[in-house]
């Protein structure tokens, strides 16, 4: 795959940027703005959200939704009820998984809505297909990383 692009010029992120992605997605969705990838690189990069060689830290998903105006709830992995609630209010979530079904290591996935039966709709930054089908909330709740940092695994933010 050729880079996307290099953010200290060494740096090559064209195979982690999901995280990146992610918050590009629900800022320029909530925010009123377009924040496109390379913007938000650049912003996380310059306010140490980035982890060369590895993608962003946790803490991008708190600290990119308050620079960009948005407010950022952590959501238990024990509160699938809460989860279901912030999907149908409008708000966006950032799941950050583990291996399983939408990874081979980690990945922040956007949760953007559920089903009238409870499923979920993500839009994943790695793949196409998956971000076009409905999943389980017991798949999304079992592969998201339990203690992650910074108020993960996931976060509701609107």
């Amino acid at each position: 795959m050729a880079p996307i692009f290099k953010l200290d010029g060494t740096d090559n992120i064209g195979g982690y940027a999901c995280g990146l992605t992610s918050m590009s997605i629900v800022v320029s969705s909530l925010a009123g703005q377009t924040v496109d990838l390379s913007l938000m690189a650049k912003w996380a990069y310059e306010n140490g959200y980035w982890c060369s060689g590895n993608g962003s830290y946790h803490s991008l998903i708190p600290g990119a939704a308050k620079h960009f105006g948005l407010s950022c709830e952590s959501i238990g992995t024990d509160e699938p009820q809460k989860l279901v609630d912030a999907l149908s209010n409008g708000k966006l979530v950032v799941a950050l998984m583990v291996e399983g079904h939408f990874t081979s290591g980690g990945h922040y996935i956007v949760l953007r809505g559920v089903t009238t039966d409870g499923k979920i709709f993500e839009a994943d930054p790695a793949s196409f297909k998956r971000s076009n089908q409905a999943w389980d909330i017991s798949i999304i709740i079992d592969e998201a990383r339990h203690g992650a940092s910074a108020g993960g695994p996931l976060c509701a933010i609107d």
